[in-house]
């Protein structure tokens, strides 16, 4: 194609260059000065670029357009044929946009939720996520990005992107990144929670749909709304009961299983927000000889790598057995369904006995997650939740020995009880105290570690410092462990927003 070029001068200068009508493609676009040279201007020669005179220029337009105008309507009787519309339905398209209108690859999304969130928090089978979701594009005329057809797999996208996000920059950069954000007002979240209650309410319950609440419910309790968390694990919980009674078949039912663990995932979540609010459990605690988790990422002292082992363990296995992040949460689940129980009033010597029990167990898997690692950051979620156990079941010792020596004067299980349980409550701050400050040590340096943090954490540093504002006289060096456990909260802070409201943001 030949160039429309014209000498910008005219002929008043014979010995001038032939220079073009305009300026070239490349510098229009980019808003540099072109010199308007034949056949390509200096800076396309000197970037080693094509220089082209011969195109359509099509100016930027920031313009927001009404959907009802689209559609010949105007924007009055568009909304009126919204979400109240009969017809109306949620399509795939529709939820992945959450994702690609923020220029977010969905499949980046879930490889960062694989590796910071699912090895603690396993609700979600890989390899069968992977099934669902290798062959999309896989057609002549598809397109790769164009994100799953389900909407229940778009949702689930939409909700493992919720769970692991944080800003890494800000995080880096800033000591208050979320302060004076609200991370249950954000729009991707609400509209989330939207679609999952239409495709709840009008579709069959699926596995899918019960990741969504869980992860939800998740996310919920990070960021503050543990009502609201509460509640998301009742529908869950509902929607895998009627999952168990509509697939009969035993080869369906063992495949649910193992692909979201209902019993262990739903439980480990219900632990952390029952103990808040000390509201009834949602979910029963596994049976003695149900199968833990199958897959998980196990430390090896010998080879100083994790690595991937696939067993078959009893809920009852041994704490001194080997086992990944998520199977020792799941332990920690039956721990804590145990302590929070009902118990039957009346008998403050039963109450004791059995918190001695939950006491030694608890104990017992603290030790063995010690010996297992040598790194506290592989378990630091389950750390995290067996310390809130832990100032808990202590917490109840000293109230229980307390109505003992109330009712008589000399009471040698409450003078033997009492003591106990301040050490005890030593023992947990100094176990939270080290793990704070080596994590603090570490994010100052390391940032991005804040990615697989769990928002248990800092619900148990926040127990600690309550347990530590009351009893400073009795636990030493109170008011340094205080002021190190609460400046872990403002790195927590970076990451889940219920520490920043612990903080007072």
């Amino acid at each position: 194609m030949s160039r429309s070029v014209s000498s910008s001068r005219g002929s008043e200068s014979p010995m001038e260059p032939e220079r073009a009508h305009r300026a070239c493609e490349k510098c229009t676009r980019t808003k540099k000065k072109c010199d308007k040279a034949l056949p390509a201007c200096s800076r396309c020669t000197r970037l080693a670029t094509t220089c082209s005179y011969d195109f359509i220029y099509t100016a930027p337009t920031t313009a927001v357009v009404e959907p009802g105008y689209l559609a010949g309507s105007t924007p009055k009787e568009a909304y009126g044929q919204g979400i109240f519309d009969p017809a109306f339905d949620v399509s795939s398209s529709m939820v992945m946009a959450l994702l690609s209108s923020r220029n977010i690859p969905w499949r980046e999304a879930t490889e960062r939720y694989f590796e910071t969130m699912n090895p603690w928090f396993s609700v979600i089978h890989p390899e069968l996520f992977a099934i669902r979701t290798d062959n999309l594009g896989s057609g002549a005329s598809s397109n790769v990005d164009q994100g799953p057809r389900d909407p229940a797999v778009a949702l689930l996208i939409v909700c493992m992107q919720l769970v692991s996000q944080y800003d890494d920059e800000a995080a880096a950069a800033s000591t208050n990144v979320n302060e004076g954000k609200d991370m249950i007002e954000m729009p991707a979240y609400r509209a989330a929670k939207r679609v999952l209650s239409v495709l709840r309410g009008l579709s069959a319950p699926s596995i899918e749909l019960v990741q969504c609440s869980i992860l939800l419910a998740l996310f919920e309790f990070g960021h503050g709304d543990v009502m609201r968390a509460y509640v998301s694990i009742g529908d869950a919980n509902t929607m895998a009961m009627v999952i168990s009674l509509v697939n009969a078949d035993r080869a369906v039912l063992l495949l649910w299983r193992d692909e979201c663990d209902s019993d262990t995932s739903i439980a480990s979540t219900t632990s952390f927000d029952c103990s808040l609010i000390h509201m009834p459990l949602q979910v029963p605690s596994p049976a003695a000889d149900d199968l833990l988790p199958t897959s998980n990422l196990i430390w090896h002292n010998q080879n100083q790598s994790p690595t991937r082992s696939v067993q078959r363990h009893p809920a009852s296995v041994a704490p001194s057995v080997p086992l990944g992040p998520f199977q020792r949460n799941c332990q920690c689940a039956m721990l804590y369904t145990r302590a929070y129980s009902p118990k039957p009033q009346g008998n403050p010597n039963a109450l004791l006995e059995e918190y001695v029990e939950l006491d030694i167990a608890t104990r017992a898997l603290v030790e063995a997650m010690i010996m297992q690692t040598s790194r506290w950051g592989d378990f630091y979620e389950c750390f995290a939740t067996c310390t809130c156990l832990l100032l808990f079941l202590y917490c109840r010792q000293l109230r229980a020995a307390n109505t003992i020596s109330a009712a008589g004067p000399f009471s040698p299980t409450a003078d033997d009880i009492a003591p106990k349980a301040i050490a005890g409550l030593n023992f947990t701050i100094r176990i939270i105290a080290d793990t704070t400050t080596d994590l603090n040590d570490q994010l100052a340096h390391r940032p991005h570690l804040l990615a697989p943090c769990s928002p248990v954490t800092p619900y148990s540093a926040y127990h600690c410092l309550m347990v530590l504002s009351h009893l400073e006289h009795l636990i030493p060096e109170a008011d340094t462990r205080f002021h190190n456990i609460f400046a872990s909260l403002h790195f927590f802070a970076k990451r889940w927003g219920v520490a920043g409201k612990f903080l007072g943001y």
